[in-house]
């Protein structure tokens, strides 16, 4: 009769165990972090027609991408709009169709120098990083626990639309409750004047983060050079807040692994009976 081995039951009961509670930890907080869902009028525009939509709240598109907002937080200057945030379908026609239906000129469209959509899969979002026209995109994440430790990760890149040319830096900035956070700072490296800004390419981001409320707000916000006429844009996919296993946790998982480990030693080591 084959026996099951004592320590590979408890090794087996201790991995799961850990498994079990890994998989509680892991789902991602973030609603609609891929900005898959949208709602509105924004969610009947032609793919063909429009590349996207402005999603901030200056334009009819406001509140159409679901479980995010794009306020406009302090009264925005003279002749300016605070706010210039677009949503991308993530097609073909990223680089030659308007995302912005208010624009009959060209331009309101990722510039040649852009690659492609994230590794998360399309669709994305564009912050625009003058400061006359910045705004946050943010989301407030609840079912929080106070104490936990969260990762944040996302995808972003720096680029700039069509009608703009020579941005020099950008970077994606923002806040998970009362803490901050920054990614590098990209530089433009096609300095020729009147030609398309370079495109960074794709870059994942992760930062660590402790709740200290049960509901934080998560906001990203584009911060770039120079401010008038030329500003960059921050692409941004994929983003997700997941908790950071105890190590506790990663303790029961190890024990259970040593334990396997001796069990599969002792069944080498144990005599074949031969009748």
């Amino acid at each position: 009769m084959n026996r099951f081995p004592l320590a590979t039951a408890v090794a087996s009961f201790g991995i799961l165990s850990a498994l079990a509670g890994r998989a509680e930890a892991d789902p991602n907080l973030v609603q609609n972090g891929n900005f898959t869902e949208t709602t509105g009028a924004l969610s009947t525009l032609n793919t063909t027609t429009f590349s996207g939509g402005e999603i901030d709240d200056n334009y009819i598109y406001s509140g159409d991408l679901t479980d995010w907002s794009s306020p406009n937080t302090t009264p925005p200057p003279a002749n300016y709009q605070l706010a210039y945030n677009l949503y991308f379908f993530g097609l073909a026609n990223d680089k030659t169709t308007n995302a912005d239906a208010r624009y009959t000129e060209n331009g309101q469209f990722l510039n040649t120098n852009f690659t492609g959509s994230s590794p998360a899969g399309a669709p994305f979002v564009g912050l625009d990083g003058d400061p006359n026209f910045t705004g946050p995109l943010e989301q407030t994440i609840s079912g929080l626990t106070v104490g936990q430790t969260y990762q944040l990760s996302f995808y972003w890149a720096g680029g700039e639309l069509a009608d703009r040319t020579n941005f020099d830096t950008v970077q994606l900035t923002g806040s998970f409750g009362s803490s901050t956070f920054a990614t590098p700072v990209y530089t433009n490296t096609n300095t020729t004047p009147g030609t398309p800004g370079s495109f960074s390419g794709w870059m994942l981001e992760t930062f660590d983060f402790t709740a200290a409320a049960t509901s934080e707000t998560l906001s990203f916000l584009a911060v770039g050079t120079p401010a008038s006429n030329l500003p960059p844009f921050a692409l941004l996919d994929g983003v997700s807040l997941t908790a950071v296993p105890e190590p506790s946790t990663w303790a029961m998982m190890l024990v259970g692994f040593c334990g396997l480990g001796y069990a599969a030693y002792r069944r080498r080591r144990t005599p074949i009976a031969i009748t």
